[in-house]
């Protein structure tokens, strides 16, 4: 399939994207229309835990890895899909903010015993 069948804002169905995730977790051709059609979703979320910055574009990349991985998980008779995708963001940023917050502890100084 060539990009263009896939590709595209308003041209690719979830009813395709999340199957074809869901059998290959890393097909590029569908995280590329997931990314196209959820892009400021994806966005906007990882912004909120990490500001606009370069660390908040690496999250977003890291939150369509975890959409792809958790495609298979997609049900749309329970939701649909924006909403989906709008949860799985927003638990993968959350986890990336509490990782980052365990490994990078501002310095402090600890107190002597007296």
């Amino acid at each position: 399939m060539d990009r263009t069948s896939l590709g595209g804002h308003s041209t690719h169905p979830d009813t395709e994207i999340f199957p074809r995730l869901a059998g290959n977790p890393a097909d590029s051709e569908s995280l590329v229309a997931l990314y196209e059609k959820y892009e400021n979703e994806l966005k906007e979320t990882a912004s909120r835990y990490f500001g606009r910055n370069e660390i908040s574009e690496r999250a977003v990349h890291n939150i369509l890895v975890a959409l792809g991985r958790q495609a298979r998980t997609y049900d749309p008779q329970s939701m649909n899909a924006s909403e989906w995708v709008s949860r799985v963001a927003d638990a993968e940023a959350r986890r990336l903010r509490e990782v980052s917050d365990a490994t990078h502890r501002p310095y402090r100084k600890t107190r002597r015993a007296v």
